[in-house]
């Protein structure tokens, strides 16, 4: 018989959910936690680089072009330094040094961009034992993490530096994080605006209202293509503005981006941290909204935001202080959150991206 990996991935998701209800209940095992973690973070990298890196679109894409970035020169002179995302492209001549064959350097970089988000969750949630796990819970039961740790990794990278950077009081190094971020993949520009959005909830209903217009009735194609724009940015915007690939999925897309966003405008945790992580959500849904037309941009920038939800959805339980009122959210999202996971494990997406695990 064949098991394939989404069965295999809904038992791991399953493992974390398990791992939060034993360390909330445990009082002294920060130590134990933090080894269960990285044994957790273990089976997740295996999961991802014991598979067919050919199988789907991107990747063999970066192994063409590994062939190319041999030295840290390369990576401004190849084929491939007109996308300016150095920051990625220098790990390949980094592999070229250890010996590396073109799969390893995919195994190396998807070991990077995992463990940094593993790591960006630890950091957020250092002052607990329990909720990074459930955390992760959440975002385990998206397919976006398969998508962009399994196919698009330039945006794993610039995902992972971004999460990092919300893990940081320090301004200079929130801003560097998202500096990293931009040097491996600019769909993340949008993170330099957080400060022009920290505005109050009432201006937030009307910009996103407004974006939502705007991105739906196509109101931003019929301004790009008024201004006098070059050859090779107007081809691309005719390419993004006929993109169908994800279009299938675009509508349940936008629900689900508008009720989280109007879920955690009126239901957030308010403290520092959140509120940090928060503005970053809100930023890049406004973009999302005003690119929906743009089906190829939206699917993508829809991916940066969910990275930010399971956090603000452990921030939501948080906030109620009444123990029955906290176990009430904690069961009703746990339980949407599981009844979602078993549409994304079904999904063709996954299987594309992902693959088969085992055949026995």
């Amino acid at each position: 018989m064949e098991i394939y990996k989404p069965i295999v991935l809904q038992v791991i998701s399953l493992l974390f959910l398990v791992a939060f209800l034993l360390f909330a209940k445990l009082k002294k095992s920060y130590l134990l936690s933090t080894m269960f973690l990285v044994f957790l973070l273990l089976i997740v990298i295996t999961v991802f680089v014991n598979r067919d890196y050919s199988a789907n679109i991107d990747l063999p894409l970066y192994m063409d072009f590994y062939k190319y970035n041999q030295v840290f020169a390369d990576i401004f002179e190849s084929k491939t330094a007109w996308k300016g995302d150095f920051l990625f492209f220098a790990i390949m001549p980094v592999s070229h040094l250890l010996g590396f064959d073109q799969e390893n350097y995919i195994t190396l970089q998807l070991i990077i961009s995992i463990t940094l988000t593993f790591a960006a969750y630890f950091v957020f949630f250092k002052d607990t034992k329990a909720w990074v796990f459930l955390a992760l819970f959440f975002m385990l039961n998206s397919s976006s993490f398969y998508l962009i740790h399994g196919n698009v990794i330039r945006q794993g990278l610039a995902s992972s530096l971004l999460l990092l950077g919300l893990c940081t009081t320090v301004w200079e190094y929130s801003l560097l994080s998202k500096i990293a971020a931009f040097l491996s993949h600019k769909g993340s520009v949008f993170s330099f605006f957080t400060r022009f959005f920290n505005v109050r909830n009432r201006t937030r209903i009307w910009l996103l209202i407004g974006a939502l217009i705007i991105g739906y009735f196509s109101l931003v194609i019929l301004v790009l293509n008024l201004l006098p724009l070059p050859e090779f940015i107007v081809t691309k915007i005719k390419f993004y503005s006929t993109f169908e690939r994800a279009s299938s999925n675009s509508l349940i897309k936008l629900i689900l981006l508008l009720f989280f966003n109007f879920l955690f405008l009126f239901q957030r945790n308010k403290e520092a941290k959140f509120e940090k992580v928060y503005n970053m959500f809100f930023v890049f849904s406004l973009a999302a909204l005003l690119l929906f037309r743009f089906d190829g941009m939206f699917s993508r920038l829809v991916l940066y935001t969910d990275i930010f939800i399971p956090i603000l959805s452990v921030g939501l339980i948080r906030q109620f202080t009444l123990k029955k009122n906290r176990s009430i959210a904690i069961i009703s999202i746990i339980a949407c959150s599981f009844m979602y996971s078993i549409y994304v494990f079904n999904h063709e997406s996954i299987v594309f991206n992902m693959g088969k695990y085992f055949t026995i």
